[in-house]
């Protein structure tokens, strides 16, 4: 075999694996074959964003009438012991703590708060199948809506999802205020504080119907550690850190209960 006749079989071969046809369910689905090449990409955020939680929501064109029709909806509700599943915002799964909590109320289920930035590549050459892809990748980068799906599947009642930031403030003699910045695992001084900023977002399976709720902001004041040892501060610190996550998390998924139950 001549090295031409070699050339056109190998380049045949690539264009008809490259534009395979696919059935209407294979077009809807986010492949497992796909390369997670965007994972790798500078600009990739592994938080979840509104859109990814309320979908289009946030940009729709709202009528007056729409807000009203919205308004007539019946109260959110999440009774206890509802199979949910829990979403941590940017790790692949929640807290053991927050769990725990949550455990105690319903029945949970986790599932990652990273958000799949994947992008599908599409065959160029088929002019006639590229609308109904970019139709099938738009349905699939709702993130709520697939994982609504998820939920359906497992029989799960509700879906919560919360962000959370901890952060340090530092007492400014200046502006007599605390000035506060996310912490980053850095040593804490004696004057510090701590304060845990959370949302839940609740989402109904069934409907879609949605609530949001952010409670009281949480603030903690460091304790003076009576050990000068590096190592010893640390570990005090971590530990107060723990024990603070600890209340906080407790007293939010309380007072969550009691609202929507």
């Amino acid at each position: 075999m001549n090295s031409g006749l070699t050339l056109f079989l190998f380049t045949t071969l690539s264009l008809l694996a490259g534009c395979a046809p696919h059935s209407p369910i294979d077009a809807k689905k986010m492949g497992s074959s796909d390369k997670e090449s965007s994972i790798t990409n500078k600009n990739f955020s592994t938080q979840l964003t509104d859109k990814d939680i309320f979908g289009n929501e946030t940009t729709l064109a709202v009528s007056e009438e729409d807000i009203q029709a919205a308004l007539e909806g019946e109260e959110f509700r999440v009774p206890l012991n509802s199979p949910v599943i829990l979403v941590q915002s940017g790790s692949r799964a929640p807290e053991a703590i927050m769990q725990q909590e949550m455990g105690r109320y319903y029945t949970v289920a986790t599932f990652s708060g990273i958000p799949d930035r994947q992008k599908r590549s599409t065959c160029k050459k088929d002019k006639s199948k590229e609308e109904s892809q970019d139709v099938s990748a738009a349905e699939n980068m709702n993130w709520m809506q697939a994982l609504r799906y998820v939920a359906a599947k497992g029989h799960q009642k509700a879906i919560i999802v919360y962000q959370d930031t901890l952060q340090t403030g530092k007492y400014d003699a200046v502006t007599k205020n605390v000035v506060w910045s996310d912490y980053k695992n850095e040593k804490l001084a004696n004057s510090a504080s701590l304060r845990y900023l959370i949302r839940f977002t609740l989402v109904n399976v069934a409907t879609g119907e949605w609530a949001t709720w952010s409670p009281v902001n949480y603030e903690y004041k460091i304790l003076p550690s009576l050990s000068a040892k590096k190592d010893d501060l640390q570990t005090f610190t971590e530990q107060q850190v723990a024990q603070f996550k600890q209340r906080t998390y407790a007293s939010m998924v309380k007072d969550l209960v009691s609202r929507y139950q």
